[in-house]
């Protein structure tokens, strides 16, 4: 395992601070003040409703759970639907942590835990620190902005929730969504960018045939498109 360098992880921490300061910032205040409107109005007590941030940390997830408990389901049901919605996040895990040096396995899940869509592709862009150690860094402090940020948009939300008007609380959270397919067309490697526009273009056709599963198959479609795309192109170069 590589050594980490104290002055590598301090550089990446605050390289990673001043990221998520600019537009991830303002992303996340609007979108999980929509959400904190959105769970006042589900009946979620304020505390609640900042916890599933913090927990959750995934909007779909956090959606779902929103829904089904405004529609009477018991915990595992609902536990059992916001961990199918963040299953998405298993193989960005799997490709971000051994890019990050240092630390054991509770190091590793705490890093998992802060990791969100959003984190991942910022470390996943060229633009980011190269050695493992400032990588660690920048994802502790760019993930650690964020989660905190969210916490506090969602409990503004939530207490502002009567003069915010519902549609516009739901718009809001489209933001995130609009903002990460940009955030993924600028990662390494082109298996992103054809994950992406793949699932854009097959999963209009694909929804309309099979409502009930169609998200679930159009992401199947689009991530095996991009992994073979990065494949390929992997197998090209060398």
């Amino acid at each position: 395992m590589t050594a980490m360098k104290p002055q590598d992880f301090k550089g990446g921490l605050r390289a990673g601070i001043r990221s998520a300061l600019g537009l991830p910032t303002l992303v996340l205040v609007g979108s999980m003040t929509g959400y904190g409107a959105l769970a006042h109005d589900t009946g979620f007590g304020a505390g609640l409703a900042v916890l599933s941030t913090i927990l959750i940390w995934g909007l779909p997830g956090q959606i779902v759970m929103a829904e089904m408990y405004a529609a009477g389901a018991d915990i595992l049901a609902i536990a059992i639907a916001v961990g199918m919605a963040n299953m998405r996040f298993f193989p960005m895990a799997v490709s971000l942590m051994p890019t990050l040096s240092g630390g054991g396995i509770l190091a590793r899940l705490a890093q998992a835990q802060l990791m969100s869509a959003t984190s991942w592709a910022y470390v996943m862009r060229s633009t980011a620190p190269e050695t493992p150690s400032a990588r660690l860094g920048f994802h502790t402090g760019f993930a650690g902005q964020c989660m905190t940020v969210a916490a506090i948009a969602t409990m503004v939300g939530y207490l502002g929730a009567a003069g915010l008007p519902k549609p516009l609380a739901l718009a809001l959270l489209f933001i995130n969504a609009c903002f990460l397919l940009l955030l993924l067309l600028d990662t390494k490697g082109r298996g992103a960018a054809f994950a992406v526009v793949t699932g854009v273009v097959a999963g209009i056709p694909i929804n309309m045939y099979l409502p009930d599963t169609g998200l679930i198959v159009t992401g199947i479609v689009g991530g095996t498109v991009g992994f073979l795309a990065d494949a390929t192109g992997r197998s090209a170069a060398s």
